[in-house]
């Protein structure tokens, strides 16, 4: 799986299995600061990754 982060850097991961909210987490971020996206599509965080997606990771900005 191609994971690309906000900052444009992108890493190569295997899925095995695991949610895409379980992979954002192992890389450190909090996954309620983010949406994600798989072909240009907005994809919920318990998705099962698939090591032939692209999943791009889309900061948020909150607050009042």
């Amino acid at each position: 799986m191609k994971l690309i982060f906000p900052d444009g850097h992108e890493i190569e991961i295997a899925s095995r299995g695991r949610t895409i909210e379980a992979i954002i987490q192992e890389q450190g971020l909090n996954p309620l600061e983010l949406l994600v996206s798989r072909d240009g599509e907005i994809i919920p965080e318990d998705t099962i990754g698939n090591d032939s997606d692209s999943i791009r990771l889309i900061r948020i900005s909150h607050g009042g």
